[in-house]
């Protein structure tokens, strides 16, 4: 009875290699060779702080509106 499990253990791996023989797996064949594509061109640097002229802070929304309300009691006060 000592030597039930590596007889069991001996059949059962040549059972496995009939059925899935060594080296037929999916593994065996090299995966392919990516395709060398050229990298897209890059678009021209384009900054709002490269610009000729100052830019005017009275020509954009407030990032907080809030504030414009007490900013303007401020200044009237």
């Amino acid at each position: 009875m000592t030597d039930l499990a590596p007889r069991l253990a001996a059949r059962l791996r040549s059972w496995l290699d009939r059925r899935f023989p060594p080296g037929a797996g999916t593994g065996t064949t090299p995966p392919p060779a990516p395709v060398a594509r050229p990298a897209p061109p890059l678009l021209a640097h384009r900054s709002p702080y490269g610009l000729d002229g100052p830019l005017d802070g009275d020509a954009g929304a407030l990032v907080r509106p809030y504030l414009g309300d007490a900013l303007f009691r401020e200044a009237a006060a």
